[in-house]
């Protein structure tokens, strides 16, 4: 406490000639309407800015909290095939219908078929790995997308993430609809805080599911 007060302490001064600073410009600009008003505009304008940033880093805050306090060792223990039904009964619980878990041995990357709440088809693949998954497996989901489920919107369901170059792979230049869900957003769905955000839809979309 005595450290934070000192510090304080310690710029008093340059705060004090600041502010009589500025009482010095005021003063000499008091009849100067146009400007105030330039001022005031500005003065709002920062305060909105202010208002939204600060809403945003407690929004930010209290998302990491949840996180940190959502217990994923279940999740962690969980075979392949385990994760496939719960990733499934999270689709249930957000709104999904027609939720089915068709993954296999040759199933192309499709673990769970679906349909969102807006009706779009959605394929799912998941991952219970014990490291995050690397970009040639983002590269084959991607081609499923386009070829067996062209015109589904993909979702990656990670336990453990992604790779940087990964992520990158998400996002380079496909036509394909592709929602990454790694650990952090895994356990704000678990809460039922969020369920994964998907893109717009694309004009061609399956709804086969």
């Amino acid at each position: 406490m005595w450290a934070f007060v000192r510090r304080h302490r310690d710029g008093l001064p340059l705060l004090a000639f600041g502010l009589l600073v500025l009482g010095a410009w005021l003063t000499t600009n008091a009849d100067r309407p146009l400007l105030w008003a330039v001022l005031g505009a500005l003065a709002v304008a920062g305060a909105v800015v202010l208002v939204w940033w600060a809403r945003r880093r407690l929004a930010r805050w209290r998302e990491r909290l949840l996180v940190e306090r959502t217990d994923l060792s279940a999740v962690d223990t969980m075979s392949g095939t385990e994760f496939e039904a719960f990733v499934a009964s999270l689709l249930r619980t957000h709104g999904y219908t027609r939720v089915a878990v068709v993954g296999g041995a040759s199933d192309g990357g499709a673990d769970v078929r679906a349909r969102a709440p807006d009706g779009r088809a959605v394929v799912v693949q998941c991952k219970r790995w014990r490291r995050p998954v690397p970009p040639h497996e983002v590269r084959a989901f991607v081609g499923t997308l386009s070829g067996t489920h062209r015109g589904f919107t993909g979702l990656f369901v990670a336990s453990r993430g992604f790779t940087d170059a990964a992520v990158r792979e998400a996002g380079a230049g496909h036509d394909a609809a592709l929602v990454l869900v790694d650990r952090h957003d895994l356990a704000l769905w678990m809460r039922g805080e969020r369920a994964p955000e998907l893109p717009p839809v694309r004009p061609g979309a399956s709804d086969a599911a």
